[in-house]
């Protein structure tokens, strides 16, 4: 999936290339050990161009609150595409 956004106020693309949503512990026995830890959600992507061209430059300006923000923009993105 690939969505507009922008990054240090340039406008640019964001290909999501892996989501995974990950999963709560599970207990499979009675044991301390019987157990799966849980798995957190995973989130990549690539930054491109307006153009749809990789822009390696405009990822080095990624900061965290962009890495949430891109997260949160690609949620609301996936559940409008599924209603």
């Amino acid at each position: 999936m690939t969505f507009t956004t922008t990054v240090a106020g340039i406008p640019c693309r964001c290909r999501v290339t892996f989501y995974s949503h990950g999963a709560p512990m599970r207990t499979t026995g009675w044991g301390y050990g019987d157990c799966d830890p849980d798995e957190p959600e995973e989130f990549e992507f690539d930054i491109l161009d307006r153009r749809g061209y990789p822009a390696a430059w405009l990822e080095q300006k990624l900061t965290d609150d962009d890495y949430d923000r891109l997260l949160s923009e690609y949620h609301e993105k996936r559940d409008a595409w599924a209603a």
